[in-house]
């Protein structure tokens, strides 16, 4: 008998089971494949390289830290297709899949220097990477060096002051704004941003302050103590050029916010000056033009206390990356915005004596310093097979404003003529940058390449109602003299500078004689033009308190103001125009520069780089200066020279790990606007006034190094140098025993040379790269001795005098100490770093004084960093750990030692939290 059954239609119950159990089952038969993709040379992870499992649609993406990870793949024999541009293209067979365990795979990759089946990668190199650095040094004919963002934050640097101050060779002058190379200080040194010259915001230096490029908007910072052809020859230390962040992954978004404060500023009797807001935008009201009938200050002469002023910041940074046309080509934009705040509070000693070591003046005093800065750095870049173009914008606005109060004996002999004194300073600098990139690389054919660009530079740098109130009388604890006088002086001053510049650079590959033949010619232009206008209006007013007056109760807007002048209670003196001293200068400066150079390279050991520069620098000064009874001439001869500046640089290398390179160049070393215009600038302990005799100084330079590159990662290096500088620039006294100092020619010749050795290496470094870990202990040490030496005449003794020259501080030392924990997304950074310089002179001494001596001091900052996971990261700085004492002494002419200015800075500590999306 034969059957029939009917089957029964599953219920929805019954369906959702077997579904459920399907996928169970075919969870178990998958598996996963992670891990690392490096760099084959440098061992540097990879960032946005895909991976995809052939014939299938799953893939991943690594991240910030090279990682990657491809789940819910078929339990099998697989093939992965690995890509990353600038990479050569990878499949790797026969990789086996278990169902419900994790498959390690960590990838290395190779630079790709073809087209594969037709498909140009286009990308770049990560340049803010430490290997990769290293790696282009290693590469280069011309001696250089790197600091990038990586080693940056692991070292806990927040800015590129810092660490170019930790390059051999390099060192930091406390109370100046810019770095010594190799001895010589801001006028031997040149600033650039991506490749472009870059104004100094301040009319009292050439160079822009590094500490305003915070380490967020910083890829690198170049350090080129050699010089060849094609760079700027105006230069005798070193070239440093910036490099600004780009993004590196797909996309980004991420926010940042610190708070810290100065150690000092604890108790203290910190204040603020009128005429600052938040932002730090300064009030510049001037008074009327009817000076006489009119006083409409509208800032205030009494400061105001602050009770704890905090250090903060916060900020964010952004960008994008798309795909443009068939060919996908990538169009970028990356853009950062932040604020800070700063304060700082120091209390000193300021001197000032003849040179048998009288005293003229004895100050103690107090400073409240607050620092307000904001910047917004952009970038948009778009690349194809054969050309790049990208723009790149800068705006930096950077407020700092300072009270002093110094109580003491003299101060200024023609004013307070052995009575104690009261000075109440207050300063505001309020500078404005605005800066505008255009770059172009074209490949013209395979062997043809041009680079071309143009920059504009805009500075307003001002100091709006400087005021400075000076209180005398006969001796008493509470200033109460029978009849007390008083000065204020307030000024406004102002500097606007356009700077212009155009270059191109056009190379030609010659025939390759063998694999990786890097010969080339190469002829270019550099130009620019450069116009300064400055302008300086002084008001001095004179009165007599009443009598019992005391600082406690002294209120100076009470006394000043447009009621007491109009009944006569102080009354404008000196000057002219009405009571005013006006003083204005103005820069011309236009450089044209032409060069033609030649890579050639005999066989793959040696290689040459030689060239020509013909440069014509032209400046025009016209100054209208008035000093009390003085009116200088109110113009100037053009400077107008040509020179001839050759350069050779030899290569050679000894093996893969050896390389020995030899510089010569000539370049020289023109005056900065300040100092060939005679304005005077007066401070607490010093003042300046420019000279308009000054002439460009001539510089020869040599230098041999050597580097063992010692793994990918370490490396051992040793340079010797040698530079003879004629009619050399240095900062000397006038013979005023009011601390009055110029700018000068301070001897026909003058030589540097020195030793600088480096040694970056693992003390051990423990990678599991199944598991993703990594414990790391680093070192690094640079260490210099440079010798300084040129001869002066001093007129009062009448004989030559050998002197070191100004900043050259004879031993340099710097050090740090990494240790790095990592596992998967998490990890644990802690760096220390100690810097230290000796004695080192300040100022040359003439007319019997000897020179100002910056005593050495050492400083140790200590930075923790923890990455929460992929997304959160925390960071703890501590600076100037050690707070040690800054001293600038001078010898009399009896042998006693004076310290003219002694204080201290304080530590910083700050706490800072970073979130990436």
């Amino acid at each position: 008998m034969i059957h029939k059954y009917r089957l029964k239609k599953p219920s929805l119950k019954q369906l959702f089971i077997g579904i459920l159990l399907r996928i169970s089952i075919f969870s178990l038969a998958q598996g996963t494949v992670r891990g690392v993709i490096t760099d084959s040379k440098t061992n540097e992870t990879l960032i946005g390289a895909t991976l995809l499992i052939q014939g299938t649609t799953k893939g991943a993406s690594t991240n910030i830290d090279g990682a990657y990870s491809i789940g819910n793949i078929p339990s099998g024999t697989h093939t992965l297709i690995v890509q990353s541009m600038g990479y050569n293209k990878r499949l790797i067979p026969n990789i086996e899949v278990v169902e419900g365990k994790d498959t390690h795979l960590d990838i290395t990759m190779s630079e790709a220097s073809i087209a594969l089946q037709g498909v140009v990668v286009i990308a770049k190199r990560n340049l803010e990477s430490e290997n990769i650095l290293l790696m282009a040094q290693k590469e280069s004919v011309v001696a250089k060096q790197a600091v990038g963002a990586k080693e940056m934050s692991r070292k806990g640097i927040s800015d590129a002051e810092a660490a170019v101050a930790q390059i051999s060779g390099i060192s930091k002058q406390e109370g100046v704004k810019n770095v010594f190379v190799r001895g010589l200080g801001d006028r031997y040194n040149s600033t650039s941003l991506n490749g472009f010259p870059i104004p100094s915001e301040d009319p009292e230096y050439k160079n822009i302050s590094l500490d305003f490029f915070g380490s967020d908007i910083i890829k690198n910072i170049g350090v080129s103590k050699v010089f060849s052809s094609d760079n700027y020859h105006d230069v005798g230390g070193a070239g440093i050029d910036v490099s600004s962040k780009e993004l590196l992954d797909e996309k980004e978004f991420s926010i940042n916010l610190s708070g810290g404060l100065n150690t000092r500023t604890l108790g203290s009797d910190f204040l603020q000056t009128d005429g600052v807001n938040y932002w730090g935008i300064a009030n510049t009201t001037q008074p009327g033009d009817q000076f006489k009938t009119l006083y409409n200050y509208s800032n205030s002469l009494n400061p105001k206390a602050i009770s704890l002023p905090l250090n903060y910041s916060y900020g964010f940074s952004g960008g994008k990356k798309y795909k443009i046309g068939e060919d996908a080509n990538p169009l970028t934009f990356f853009v950062v915005a932040n604020y800070s705040t700063s304060s700082s509070y120091t209390q000193e000693s300021v001197l000032k004596s003849i040179t048998d070591g009288r005293i003229s003046s004895d100050l103690d005093g107090k400073k409240s310093s607050q620092n307000i800065n904001q910047l917004v750095l952009g970038n948009i870049n778009y690349m194809s097979e054969k050309h790049e173009i990208s723009y790149n914008f800068l705006l930096l606005h950077d407020n700092t404003q300072s009270v002093g109060e110094y109580i003491g004996e003299g101060n200024d002999l023609e004013l307070l003529d052995n009575y104690d004194g009261y000075i109440l300073r207050q300063q505001i600098n309020d500078n404005l940058l605005i800066t505008n990139q255009l770059l172009s690389k074209f490949e013209l054919t395979k062997k043809l390449e041009l680079k071309a660009g143009v920059s504009y530079n805009r500075v307003k740098g001002s100091e709006p109602d400087r005021r400075i109130n000076k209180l005398t009388g006969k001796y008493a604890p509470l200033y109460k003299p029978l009849k007390p006088e008083h000065a204020c002086i307030r000024t406004n001053s102002e500097l606007i500078e356009d700077d212009y510049n155009t270059k191109f650079k056009l190379s030609y590959k010659l025939n390759e004689k063998f694999k990786e033949d890097l010969s080339s010619i190469h002829i270019g232009y550099n130009g620019r033009y450069i116009f300064d206008r400055f302008n300086a209006t002084e008001y001095i007013y004179n009165s007599s308190f009443p009598n019992g007056q005391t600082l406690d109760t002294l209120s100076l807007d009470l006394w000043y103001n447009q009621s007491n002048y109009d009944n006569g209670l102080f009354q404008i003196s000196g000057g002219n125009n009405n009571g005013r001293r006006n003083s204005e200068y103005t820069v011309s400066k236009l450089l044209h520069s032409g060069f033609a150079s030649i890579d050639y390279q005999f066989n793959p050991k040696l290689t040459l780089n030689a060239g020509l520069g013909v440069d014509n620098p032209y400046i025009k000064v016209k100054f209208n200066i008035k000093d009390g009874q003085k009116k200088h001439d109110p113009l100037q001869q053009p400077l107008d020279s040509i020179y001839f500046l050759p350069s050779l640089n030899l290569k050679y290398s000894l093996n893969d790990k050896h390389a020995l390179r030899v510089g010569l160049s000539q370049t020289y070393t023109l005056p900065q606007s300040k100092e060939i215009s005679p304005y005077l600038y007066e401070g607490i302990s010093f003042s300046s006034q420019g000279n308009p005799d000054i002439v460009p100084s001539d510089n020869y330079n040599l230098d041999i190094k050597w580097d063992y590159y010692i793994s990918v990662s370490e490396l051992l290096s040793v340079t010797t140098f040698y530079k003879f500088i004629q009619n050399p620039i240095a900062r000397t006294y006038t013979g005023s025993a009011a601390g009055f100092f110029t700018y000068e020619n301070v001897s026909e010749q003058a030589i540097v040379g020195g030793l600088e050795l480096e040694v970056r290496k693992n003390i051990f470094n423990q990678t599991n790269s199944n598991i993703q870990k990594e414990n790391k202990l680093s070192a690094g040490i640079n260490a210099s001795y440079i010798y300084s030496s040129t001869q002066i005449y001093d007129e009062s003794k009448k004989v030559n005098i050998e002197t070191q020259l100004e900043g050259a501080a004879p031993w340099l030392f710097n050090f740090d100490l990494s240790y790095n924990y990592s596992h998967k997304e998490k990890s644990f950074t802690n760096s220390l770093v100690l810097s230290y310089f000796s004695d080192r002179v300040y100022t040359i001494g003439k007319f019997g004084f000897e020179n100002v001596i910056e005593k050495g001091t050492p400083t140790l900052s200590f930075v923790s960093t923890s990455k929460i996971n992929k997304h959160l990261s925390v960071k703890l700085k501590a600076k100037n750990i050690l707070d040690p004492k800054y001293t600038y002494t001078r010898e009399t002419s009896t042998g006693e030692k004076q310290a003219l200015n002694t204080y201290y800075k304080g530590m910083n500590l700050s706490l800072g939290i970073s979130y990436k999306f």
